[in-house]
Formats: structure tokens, C-alpha cells, sequence
């Protein structure tokens, strides 16, 4: 029984001293539960020993709720998260997960608060430029559906040129008929004089009775 006893105890003191040999985070910039006047797009960990790169992740949750990997620099115990420019106000939440020294994975968190920046209904009632818009809703097919004029067709001919071109065409029959209805009357008149010669040159002169 004295045995287990001092087995026990054992194993508990080198569980604690196994895990007292795993590296700590020792400090974070923004510190946790810090009070901003404005977003940051660089957060700073650093550990008690130097960390291994491979593994070592940041994620930041801004107060919009999409998380965002930030890209990770290591440099001994300090390693620093890049995460782009933020600009909402609010609770901003880390979660991180590094490999220390001796190899072993170890995580946690922490958050900060920004006081200034834009609120996230303002960000999401900004107006968005009409040229923009209107790029989206060419590339979405969704112009056709608001009522907007499709582009004229350039091949088609319009309608003064079909005009153009059927009253040309009809020119040439429109001066035959006039040509034929002029042939036919000079015919018409030239008949009539020869018939009225034929008759005057039949009757002759009369002769008047003997004195």
C-alpha cells in the first residue's frame, strides 16, 4: 500500500513537472481585455521559449462574427499576426494555437475591445457606388430583370433604310407604267388624225350645176 502511495505521488509530480516544461504565453499586444480607440491589423504573442513555426496559428474574430487566419511570423518566443486592415468597432476574439519548444502543441485566447471604427450596421448600410452596382448586376444577369434596354442590334438594317430602299426599287415600274400610258395615248391621238384625213380625202370637192 506504501508502495502505490509513493507510486501515486510520483506520477502526479512528474505530470506536473511534464507539464510546467510545456512553453506559456506570457503576454499579448493588444492585451486581453484591453480597451482600444481604434482596430489594429498586428497582434504580438509572446511565449516563455521560442516557438516552432510549423503549427502555429492566430485566428481573429471581429465583431462582424467571419473569422480571419491571420498570416503568422515567428521570431524565437514572439510571434507576431498579421491580420489586414480592420476597421469595425467592437469585440475582437483571438484564438490561438502554438508548438513550443519541446514540441507539444499548447492553445488559449484572449480579446480585446475597439471603442472607435465604424459600427457594423453602418458598414452594412454604406452606399455602394452606381457604377459598382451596376457592374454587379451586369455580371450577375440581373440588369435584364430591372427593365433595363438591351443594346441595338448594329447588323439590323432600320426601318427610314428598308424605307429607302423600297422606294428605290419601286421607281423603275412606277416610269415604265408612265412610259407605256404616254405610247398608248400619242398611239391613240395618231389613229384618230390619220382616220380624220382618210375621211376628209374620201368626200372630195363638190361641183356646182352649169350657168
Amino acid at each position: 500500500m506504501l508502495l502505490t502511495a509513493v507510486g501515486g505521488t510520483a506520477a502526479m509530480l512528474f505530470g506536473a513537472l511534464s507539464a510546467s516544461a510545456h512553453d506559456q504565453l506570457l503576454s499579448t499586444d493588444p492585451e486581453d481585455g484591453a480597451s482600444l480607440d481604434e482596430p489594429v491589423d498586428t497582434l504580438t504573442l509572446t511565449y516563455s521559449s521560442d516557438i516552432i513555426a510549423d503549427g502555429t496559428q492566430v485566428r481573429v474574430t471581429p465583431p462582424s462574427g467571419e473569422a480571419v487566419d491571420a498570416e503568422v511570423s515567428v521570431d524565437g518566443p514572439v510571434v507576431t499576426a498579421t491580420v489586414g486592415e480592420q476597421v469595425a468597432g467592437g469585440e475582437y476574439e483571438v484564438a490561438w494555437r502554438a508548438v513550443s519548444s519541446d514540441g507539444h502543441p499548447i492553445e488559449g485566447g484572449f480579446a480585446y475591445t475597439v471603442t472607435g471604427g465604424q459600427d457594423t450596421a453602418e458598414q452594412a448600410d454604406e452606399p455602394v457606388p452606381a457604377a459598382s452596382a451596376e457592374a454587379e448586376l451586369s455580371e450577375s444577369g440581373e440588369m435584364e430583370g430591372l427593365g433595363a434596354a438591351a443594346p441595338a442590334d448594329e447588323s439590323s438594317p432600320s426601318a427610314p433604310a428598308e424605307d429607302d430602299a423600297s422606294a428605290a426599287g419601286a421607281m423603275p415600274v412606277l416610269y415604265g407604267a408612265a412610259l407605256v400610258a404616254i405610247i398608248g395615248v400619242a398611239a391613240v391621238l395618231l389613229m384618230r388624225t390619220r382616220r380624220r384625213l382618210h375621211d376628209d380625202h374620201g368626200q372630195g370637192p363638190t361641183q356646182g350645176p352649169l350657168s
